[in-house]
């Protein structure tokens, strides 16, 4: 569920930090420029059903929506919000903003086809902010469509949730609990926090799951004058895709879900257990490419070995951070090793694991980062919309105990998988119910929905897309390489042309690919990196 969640990914390479790896690990999962959430993070991609009362539909009012200069400008996006309620089981009352952006199309009026709303991930991800630095489709798509993205609701130019950045801090940077006090001590920081943003955001805060997001977003189609959508969502983002094509069927043109998570999973066991298995291939995958590559910084080392030795240490208590001298232990050992699911950083990692290994060269102390001030407030949805979604609740050390050695005895290098910290421990002491809680996909009565996969995408996994694909429906295209969602281009290497043809047939054309459709992978280990926006 995408893209870490407590602290930044760091690596060292030969006594200095890696510039690269932090920002490509953010970029890899689509992730606004900030310290790296552990995911789902991500986070995540999250399909759902709907056992809700009947939804309110909207009406379609065209040209309802004011749009002008965006309050950062930015050439040829414009900016607006409209109104919605704050719970759509009542309607009539207290209504809430949410934050629209648009890129007209580009081509001719006469070719124009309709809206495609681009459907942000996170959760917590900012439509508006991501559709600034890259418009999300390919140029042939972008001539077609006007495209669309949105604000869900409490994050950004939506109206927001509210919270005391000293308690997200807090939460945030706890390290995983290796005892019942340090365990307990997280439940009482995750009640403190929620309780502190209930507070400051009042009703708001416990209307964040996503189905009041897809009835925001059907208001959105709505006022935009459109009868029917053309909607994709990436990562976490393809739970509302999902859920909106469950809800409002007949109000779909076309749908694409890329980087997708089985919302059915009933347990943490089952989401942790087919999150890390990936995370642990690709690790082996990285390891026989650097015993065979001469300019990999192990080579002839034996890289199992030598990180096998990094994470004894770290259990003993004396490998040491050479960012600032604090002991490792070994989830901080394996949330480096994120970087093995990036082939485009495996020179990088391998640099990393040699330098703790070797002891590092002295390395200067980075800044400690200043204390929250007091009533310092940020805008910070992840727990909200995430324990509202999924009614994962550990409530005893016992359960996370178990847990952990079970990953780690199927799993012995990567031992867990940090993306998905905030599905184990985001919800522990969490004093709310899910509203949202996970179900199978059931859609009846929409158009056929595309799928995208990629075979070793560790955040929202391959077997997530299968399984999604499968209770929808669905055609699943597959990807056969690495990365966090695949079209309109990979992070690190640019378009996959195979995926982008098949996807732009059917958004254009409404031409579903052919069942089992493939596209062959296009990274090279240890080259490549963070791609620009294509024009």
């Amino acid at each position: 569920m995408t893209a870490r969640i407590a602290q930044p990914i760091r690596a060292v390479s030969s006594g200095v930090s890696s510039p690269a790896l932090t920002e490509r690990v953010r970029l890899f999962m689509r992730l606004p420029s900030r310290p790296l959430p552990a995911v789902l993070t991500g986070t995540l991609t999250l399909v759902a059903s709907l056992v809700v009362a009947t939804p309110v539909v909207a009406q379609a009012q065209a040209g309802a929506i004011d749009w002008q200069s965006c309050t950062e400008p930015k050439e040829g996006m414009q900016c607006a919000t409209i109104k919605v309620p704050l719970d759509w089981s009542r309607p009539k009352g207290r209504t809430i903003q949410i934050g629209l952006a648009r890129r007209k199309a580009t081509g001719p009026a006469s070719t124009r086809i309709g809206t495609a709303l681009m459907v942000p991930g996170g959760p917590g991800t900012s439509g508006v902010a991501v559709l600034a630095r890259d418009p999300q489709f390919t140029a042939a798509v972008q001539e077609r469509f006007d495209v669309v993205t949105f604000d869900p609701r409490g994050i950004n130019t939506s109206t927001q949730i509210k919270c005391a950045t000293a308690l997200v801090d807090k939460v945030m940077n706890t390290p995983m609990p290796q005892s019942n006090a340090a365990f307990e001590s997280l439940k009482l920081a995750n009640k403190q926090l929620s309780e502190n943003c209930r507070k400051l955001s009042g009703p708001l805060y416990d209307h964040m799951d996503n189905l009041h997001v897809v009835q925001d977003m059907d208001a959105i189609r709505a006022a935009l004058g459109e009868n029917k959508i053309t909607q994709i969502g990436y990562s976490y983002g393809t739970v509302r895709v999902q859920q909106y094509a469950a809800m409002f069927p007949d109000r779909v043109r076309a749908s694409v879900a890329d980087g997708n998570v089985d919302h059915s999973i009933e347990t943490i066991t089952e989401m942790m257990d087919s999150a890390t298995a990936p995370a642990e291939k690709n690790f082996l995958q990285f390891a026989a490419w650097c015993d065979k590559t001469a300019d990999c910084a192990l080579y002839g080392r034996g890289t199992k070995k030598i990180f096998g030795e990094l994470r004894e240490r770290a259990k003993k208590g004396t490998l040491k951070d050479p960012l600032n001298g604090q002991p490792l232990d070994v989830y901080g050992l394996s949330r480096i090793a994120l970087g093995v699911n990036m082939p485009e950083l495996w020179k990088d990692v391998a640099s990393t694991f040699k330098s703790l290994y070797d002891g590092g060269a002295a390395m200067p102390k980075p800044k400690a980062a200043p204390k929250a001030k007091a009533g310092k407030t940020q805008n910070f949805t992840r727990q909200a919309s995430f324990c509202q979604d999924w009614n994962f609740r550990i409530k005893q050390y016992s359960e996370l105990r178990t847990l952990l050695s079970r990953l780690a005895a199927k799993y012995p290098n990567m031992m867990w998988n940090d993306v998905h910290r905030a599905a184990v421990l985001d919800c522990a002491g969490y004093p709310g119910k899910a509203t949202n809680p996970q179900a199978p996909l059931k859609i009846v009565g929409a158009p056929p929905m595309v799928m995208v996969g990629n075979v070793n995408e560790y955040a929202s996994v391959y077997a997530w897309s299968k399984n999604a694909a499968k209770q929808a429906g669905a055609t699943l295209v597959t990807y056969e390489g690495y990365g966090h969602t695949v079209y309109p281009r990979t992070v690190a290497y640019g378009p996959s042309d195979c995926v982008n043809d098949l996807i732009d047939d059917y958004l254009i054309n409404l031409r579903v690919p052919a069942r089992g459709s493939s596209c062959a992978g296009i990274e090279v280990p240890g080259t490549g990196g963070p791609q620009p926006p294509r024009s």
